[in-house]
């Protein structure tokens, strides 16, 4: 049942290509509105919905910001655009150092034999 009300929801959020969180946005960071304002004033059942339904109306080309400390609004200008980004890149790269650490760890480990009651464990 659940399944169905976000269904209903998305359906609802794209009305004829116009984006509907997005129009409800205040412009400038200082005016952002926070995600439980949001969830509110959407009628999501959760700030999981609401980021779902955000990520997809950026995917169709929205341009909804959303600051570290919390909120969501449209830019006012060209320099709060370039700092979201920036704000962005900077995530991903912790995300892409991370993967990188774990997959290097996974690989030692693959070269690894498993320690058995009678057996020797020795790496590669």
């Amino acid at each position: 049942m659940n399944k169905d009300k976000n269904k209903s929801n998305r359906t609802h959020t794209m009305q004829s290509g116009n984006f509907v969180i997005e129009s409800l946005l205040p412009v400038g960071k200082e005016n952002r509105i926070s995600t439980k304002q949001l969830v509110n004033l959407i009628g999501c059942s959760s700030s999981r919905e609401l980021q779902q339904l955000i990520a997809e109306e950026r995917k169709n080309g929205a341009v909804i910001l959303s600051a570290t400390s919390g909120g969501y609004y449209k830019p006012a200008n060209r320099a709060e655009m370039a700092e979201f980004c920036k704000s962005l890149e900077n995530r991903a790269k912790n995300t892409f150092v991370a993967i990188r650490s774990t997959k290097k760890a996974l690989s030692k480990l693959e070269g690894q034999q498993e320690i058995t009651e009678g057996g020797v464990s020795c790496g590669t």
